[in-house]
């Protein structure tokens, strides 16, 4: 009898104490997927004027590691237009990897849409092909194969990476506006401390005491 009792106490043991062994795989932790990189619509035209310029002619991006798909816009067709193309350079001046003029030339009225992923302002991955795109200087390059010796280009720029450089006017404004500021204060210095000693009993009595020729 004894022996039987410790032979249901050792089941139940077993069987509440003991996790089983589907228990423990079911409470392992998936692990987390791999989060995909964001990606930015930018819409490019050009001037409907007819200048040779990209409008807008700079992109702004929030981070590095990011896809950016372009629709660029030939909305110039003013006497017949412009042929225009957005294209990207290999740095080295090797080739044009994004958009050449056979792949990239867009008619007036026409549009092109494309897409390709930015690793840094130095690595854009392009159809499957990484390479290091021409530089402006601040970030990354791109242009118009036509237009590119009139001034047709534009920059994609990081974010928070450049400050804008103050306009000359503004600062030679803040300049006198705090020399004006300084001025004023210590002329208002000047005034209230000849108030403030005029109206004092003492200063009268040492006036008074002058008038009379003492010492």
């Amino acid at each position: 009898m004894r022996n039987f009792v410790l032979l249901v106490t050792a089941v139940l043991v077993a069987i509440f104490i003991v996790p089983p062994t589907i228990s423990v795989a079911s409470a392992t932790p998936s692990l987390p997927g791999v989060a995909q990189s964001p990606k930015l619509y930018v819409t490019v035209g050009v001037d409907q004027g007819g200048a040779t310029r990209f409008l807008p002619a700079t992109i702004i991006i929030p981070q590095v590691n990011i896809t950016l798909n372009i629709t660029f816009v030939n909305n110039y067709t003013v006497g017949g237009g412009m042929v225009h193309t957005f294209s990207i350079a290999n740095s080295d001046d090797s080739a044009i990897v994004i958009n050449n003029l056979t792949t990239g030339s867009v008619a007036p009225g026409a549009n092109l849409s494309f897409e390709f992923h930015i690793n840094s302002l130095t690595n854009i991955t392009y159809k499957g092909v990484s390479f290091t795109p021409e530089s402006s200087g601040q970030g990354i390059r791109w242009f118009c194969i036509p237009h590119r010796n009139a001034g047709m280009t534009g920059e994609i720029l990081l974010a928070g990476l450049t400050a804008p450089t103050p306009e000359k006017g503004i600062l030679i404004r803040a300049y006198w506006i705090g020399i004006i500021g300084i001025a004023a204060t210590l002329a208002w210095t000047i005034i209230s401390y000849f108030i403030i000693k005029s109206s004092s009993p003492h200063f009268k009595n040492h006036a008074e005491h002058v008038r009379k020729g003492l010492p």
